[in-house]
This record gives C-alpha cells, sequence and structure tokens, in this order.
C-alpha cells in the first residue's frame, strides 16, 4: 500500500483543507493524476505520485490537516519486471 499525504504546497506551508477529492474510492489513478483540491493562502491541486487503485480516504472533505498527514491509501499497481 501507498499514501497520499497532504504535501506542502509552498515552503512555508504547515496545514491545508482537503476542499474536495476528485476520485473516489475504487478509482484508478496514474501517477500525476489530480486526486484531491487543496485551500491552503492559495487554491492547489494535490497529485498521485503512484499508479494504484483508490483503496480508503482518512480526511473529510472540508478537514484542515497539518502537512504530512496520511489523507488517501491506494494499493499500488503491479509494475512489469
Amino acid at each position: 500500500m501507498a499514501y497520499i499525504v497532504m504535501a506542502p504546497m509552498y515552503k512555508t506551508m504547515t496545514s491545508g483543507k482537503v476542499d474536495k477529492y476528485t476520485v473516489r474510492k475504487g478509482d484508478k489513478v496514474k501517477k500525476g493524476m489530480s486526486v484531491a483540491e487543496i485551500v491552503a493562502e492559495g487554491y492547489f491541486t494535490l497529485l498521485s505520485e503512484v499508479d494504484g487503485v483508490i483503496m480508503e480516504f482518512y480526511v473529510e472533505e472540508g478537514e484542515y490537516v497539518e502537512v504530512g498527514t496520511p489523507l488517501i491509501e491506494i494499493k499500488e499497481a503491479l509494475r512489469d519486471v
């Protein structure tokens, strides 16, 4: 499993609000795909850092959390060897 965390959208960001998720449980995502809209001294798009399937959400829409907080659990796609 992999986790998408609240990433800093700018150098001094310490927390942010999950305004809305752009994916749902069971959705397939690719690296670089939008997974959430974040509000923190501006409006930002949080991108997936892995390919996989959305398994679980740990933070509700509208909730403020610290940078580094896990937001989404992803079952990573198997890579071709």
